[in-house]
């Protein structure tokens, strides 16, 4: 959901699956529109394989799970970067 407009907003994001969750990383959240719409409003859809999912967004705060998620996520880790996690709601 756009933070400025409450418009819907898509956005193509790579994801990892790791204990039930989605996980997305970003090199930054200033200038970012998708980290900023998610930190502003939580509440969002993905669509995995074909499945509409309902979630909630939150940044990943323990930097050893953020360390973590960036591990399974590249090789060679790129570990500066902002970590979400997008979990399901249902």
């Amino acid at each position: 959901m756009g933070r400025k407009t409450g418009q819907p907003r898509t956005v193509e994001l790579r994801l990892v699956y790791h204990n039930g969750s989605y996980y997305a990383s970003s090199s930054k959240v200033t200038g970012k529109h998708w980290c900023q719409n998610m930190l502003k409003t939580p509440a969002v859809q993905i669509n995995v394989k074909g499945k509409r999912l309902s979630c909630t967004a939150r940044q990943v705060t323990d930097d050893k799970l953020r360390r973590e998620i960036l591990s399974l996520r590249d090789s060679p880790p790129l570990m500066e970067r902002v970590v979400f996690e997008i979990t399901p709601t249902s």
